[in-house]
């Protein structure tokens, strides 16, 4: 009995690898500043942070909110895909068309008034344009059997 508990947990561990996904998540990092220039530190503070379409003032197609805590330097991280959504979903943005920019929204006190601390352009990561140049093909499958005629 302790034998096939010891194995159903041990293949259970196993099927939850196998599923596992990478997160659907592009981190972003930076400091956060007053109108003065000061540092905002150890502050609890809340992010807007959209993805717009083609230009810097394009459509928005994803939206959303992030709530954290600076640290002593002002530095903040968040997951872009992992806040609170307001406009859209991360993976129904169409990254193979146009464009992309993203716009950063600060509200100093943590609550839902943001200023707009501006929008930048999206581009390619090294590891991006390594693969695209690669055309390396993956590792043929099995053959299946031949189905009906």
């Amino acid at each position: 009995m302790k034998r096939n508990l010891f194995t159903f947990c041990l293949l259970l561990g196993l099927l939850s690898t196998v599923v596992a996904q990478t997160p659907n998540a592009i981190p972003y990092q930076g400091v956060a500043r007053n109108a003065a220039g000061n540092i905002l530190s150890t502050q609890a503070i809340a992010l807007r942070i959209s993805v717009r379409n083609l230009s810097a003032a394009g459509a928005v197609v994803y939206q959303e909110t992030h709530s954290t805590t600076t640290t002593a330097l002002g530095l903040f991280n968040i997951n872009l895909g992992e806040g609170t959504p307001i406009v859209g979903t991360l993976a129904g943005v169409n990254w193979g068309t146009g464009a992309k920019f993203l716009q950063v929204e600060l509200d100093a006190a943590g609550g839902s008034s943001f200023v707009n601390m501006g929008t930048t352009q999206l581009n390619s990561v090294p590891y991006a344009l390594y693969a695209e140049k690669a055309n390396v093909p993956g590792v043929p499958g099995p053959i299946g059997p031949v189905g009906p005629q």
